[in-house]
């Protein structure tokens, strides 16, 4: 089976925007303040207007551009893994136009991303439909699981330390209340909002993925327990609506997370495919 990614290029810019604005804008503010005094006003009102729109406008925004996405993955899985469109569940199949504009910009702005060709081991060819399918959900959900787990840690720690170094710098000759709210807190308000909200919607897409993941695993046991491929067709499509709904749900991952675990978790990945073949072969004396 070969997977090749279904990136949108407009959701991850614009995703790519709101952590510029809410982060490293918000920073030079911080430093501004501590160079230039008198303009922490105009900095702490950047900030409240900047978390304000985040509420209000980027976030909305944000969700719709996850809910066309979603939908061009699934509309790509489904097509991988012989799985039929679910309307109930999905909603509309998205329009051939869509997919190809996506196509296009994702090609031309992937060049130095690692290749999504080949995304599944080439030997579950050897497994039948049913039973290969399970495997490559398998993948998905632990490769989903792990990146966002590992960014999610890594948001969580250098907000931490952003957030000390800041309120260290803002107190530094002036320690008041004032001058922590008008220096730091409030101009870093945005950065804040946005590292805390993706670092809890991270961590719930991981849990929600970790408990999916076990869910293949009971299809698996009743596959290699010899349930008929029409009954772990039916699993694995209602599993799928699952994967979509927390797809729906999840926030993106910048694409630096994705080069930094590409080539290290692949060998991983890889291996755990190799093991449930074997498993499989050996069950079912293929």
């Amino acid at each position: 089976m070969r997977r090749k990614g279904s990136y949108t290029p407009l959701q991850r810019k614009f995703y790519g925007w709101q952590v510029f604005v809410g982060g490293p804008i918000a920073i030079i503010g911080v430093i501004l303040v501590l160079f230039h005094p008198p303009a922490k006003i105009y900095v702490a009102s950047w900030g409240l207007v900047v978390a304000l729109c985040d509420l209000f406008w980027f976030t909305p925004w944000q969700k719709s551009l996850r809910a066309s996405a979603a939908r061009i993955q699934e509309a790509f899985d489904c097509d991988v893994l012989e799985l039929e469109w679910n309307d109930l569940k999905a909603g509309k199949y998205p329009d051939p136009e869509l997919i190809k504009k996506q196509a296009d910009k994702y090609s031309e702005w992937s060049k130095d991303m690692p290749s999504l060709e080949n995304w599944y081991p080439s030997r579950v060819d050897q497994l039948p439909l049913y039973i290969a399918r399970v495997v490559c959900q398998r993948t998905n959900c632990w490769w989903d699981a792990t990146q966002r787990r590992h960014y999610a840690s890594w948001l969580l720690g250098l907000t931490v330390l952003v957030f000390f170094i800041v309120c260290s710098i803002s107190l530094c000759g002036e320690a008041t209340v004032e001058s922590l709210l008008l220096k730091g807190i409030l101009p870093l308000s945005p950065a804040l909002l946005i590292a805390l909200r993706q670092f809890s919607e991270q961590r719930e897409a991981a849990e929600r993925l970790d408990k999916l993941k076990e869910h293949c695993g009971a299809i698996w046991k009743a596959a290699l327990a010899g349930k008929s491929a029409a009954a772990i067709g039916n699993m694995s499509r209602n599993l799928q609506d699952e994967i979509f709904e927390n797809r729906r749900k999840a926030p993106p991952v910048l694409d630096f997370v994705f080069k930094r675990l590409r080539n290290d978790y692949e060998s991983d990945m890889s291996y755990a495919a190799e093991h449930y073949i074997s498993e499989a072969k050996e069950a079912l004396k293929l």
